[in-house]
C-alpha cells in the first residue's frame, strides 16, 4: 500500500508542492533517485480539463529499472472509465468488489466498472485490457450533471478515472483484504507460474480527468533546459566525465534546469487570495534519473502569486561508472496538466 500511496502522489500531484531533498552519508553511493524498479513517472490527459461527451487521449511514462528484464514490463489498462466515484476517491471506484464492513457499497463506486466486476480472483486479465503507453477514453456526457454536489465546489464539475497499470507480467483481480482498509486497489501482478510479484516488480496509478461545460486547461510548454548554464540538445543528451571519488560529498555538483513558457502559467478559476484576487496555477518541474544522484524530487517553477521562480535549478552528480543512462524532467501543473521529457545521459 505505501507504494501504490508513492506513486499517486507522483501520477496524480493534487496536493500543494513539496520539494524534499535527499542525502546520504561517507562512502553510501548507492542514489535514492536512481530507478530500480517497475515505475509509472507520470501521466497525463491531452485535456486535463475536458468537456462532458469529449475525447480525451491518455499517456503514461514508465520505466522499467530493474537489473533483471528478462520478463519485460508492460502497460495495461482497465477497460472502463469510472465516473464520479464518492467523494471523487480513486479507491471508490472499486467498492462493488469490496464484500467487507466499512468498504462501502455500490452507491459508493463510480459508473462504468461493472465489466470488471464479473470477473474473479485467478483469471489472467490480459485479454481484457488495453496494452500499451496510450488509452483514448470519452468523457460521460453526464459527467458533470451527475455529480454529487461538492461541498466549497464553486462551479460543477465532474470526474472521469482511469487506471492503468505497469506489470512485469500479467494482471489478476484478488480478494479484498479488511486489514488494508478502503484504500485498496484489488489487483496484483502474477508471473508465468501465478507467483505474486512483489512490488519491485509492478505498480499501480490512475490518471484522473475532470469535466467542466466551460473551464479548460493545457498540459504545460517547456521552453528550454541547460545543463551547466548552456542549453541542452535533447537530441545529443548531456555528456560529462564520471565521478572518481568514493565519497559522494566530494562529487562535483552540476546545475540543471529547466524552463516552461509564460503562457503556461494559466488562471486557476476559483482559487483567490484574502483579497478575492484570483489566482495562477502551481507549475514544477519532477526529475528522475536511472544514473547519478539527483539532489532532491522536484524544484518550484512558478508560485501562484509571485509568479516566475528564480533559482529554480537542480543538482546533479555523476555515477563512478562510465556508461549511458537517462533524465526524466516532468513539468506539473496544480490542476492535472504534466508534460514530459528523458534526456539521454553520457558519462565518460
Amino acid at each position: 500500500m505505501r507504494r501504490l500511496t508513492r506513486l499517486l502522489c507522483a501520477v496524480v500531484p493534487l496536493l500543494p508542492l513539496l520539494v524534499i531533498a535527499s542525502s546520504c552519508g561517507p562512502g553510501d553511493f548507492d542514489p535514492q533517485s536512481k530507478l530500480a524498479s517497475v515505475r509509472i513517472l507520470a501521466s497525463k490527459a491531452d485535456k486535463p480539463y475536458a468537456k462532458p461527451g469529449e475525447a480525451v487521449h491518455l499517456e503514461v511514462l514508465s520505466v522499467d529499472g530493474r537489473a533483471d528484464k528478462s520478463r519485460p514490463m508492460k502497460m495495461y489498462w482497465l477497460p472502463f472509465v469510472c465516473e464520479n466515484p464518492r467523494n471523487d476517491a480513486y479507491y471508490a471506484c472499486f467498492a462493488p468488489a469490496a464484500s467487507d464492513a466499512g468498504a462501502g457499497d455500490a452507491s459508493d463506486a463510480g459508473r462504468g466498472n461493472a465489466g470488471l466486476g464479473l470477473l474473479r480472483p485467478g483469471v489472467d486479465l490480459t485479454p481484457f485490457l488495453k496494452t500499451g503507453p496510450t488509452y483514448d477514453i470519452t468523457v460521460p456526457k453526464d459527467a458533470v450533471t451527475s455529480h454529487r454536489v461538492v461541498p466549497g465546489a464553486d462551479v460543477a464539475y465532474g470526474v472521469a478515472i482511469v487506471f492503468n497499470v505497469a506489470c512485469a507480467g500479467h494482471l489478476e483481480i484478488i480478494p479484498a483484504d479488511p486489514s488494508t482498509g478502503q484504500q485498496q486497489v484489488p489487483l496484483a501482478c502474477f508471473d508465468e507460474n501465478e507467483n505474486q510479484l512483489d512490488p519491485s516488480q509492478y505498480v499501480i496509478g490512475f490518471t484522473r480527468v475532470y469535466a467542466y461545460d466551460e473551464r479548460t486547461n493545457t498540459n504545460p510548454v517547456f521552453d528550454r533546459f541547460t545543463f551547466e548554464g548552456s542549453p541542452i540538445d535533447l537530441t545529443k543528451g548531456i555528456d560529462m566525465d564520471r565521478c572518481t571519488t568514493d565519497k559522494r560529498r566530494d562529487c562535483p555538483e552540476l546545475k540543471i534546469d529547466v524552463a516552461v513558457t509564460e503562457a503556461s502559467w494559466e488562471q486557476n478559476p476559483g482559487d483567490k487570495d484574502a483579497d478575492g484576487n484570483e489566482r495562477k496555477e502551481q507549475v514544477w518541474a519532477a526529475y528522475f534519473a536511472n544514473v547519478g544522484q539527483l539532489s532532491g524530487d522536484a524544484r518550484l517553477l512558478y508560485d501562484p502569486v509571485r509568479g516566475k521562480v528564480d533559482g529554480s535549478e537542480i543538482k546533479y552528480q555523476a555515477p563512478n561508472e562510465a556508461g549511458d543512462g537517462s533524465l526524466w524532467i516532468v513539468a506539473h501543473d496544480n490542476r492535472g496538466g504534466a508534460t514530459w521529457v528523458e534526456i539521454p545521459l553520457h558519462v565518460h
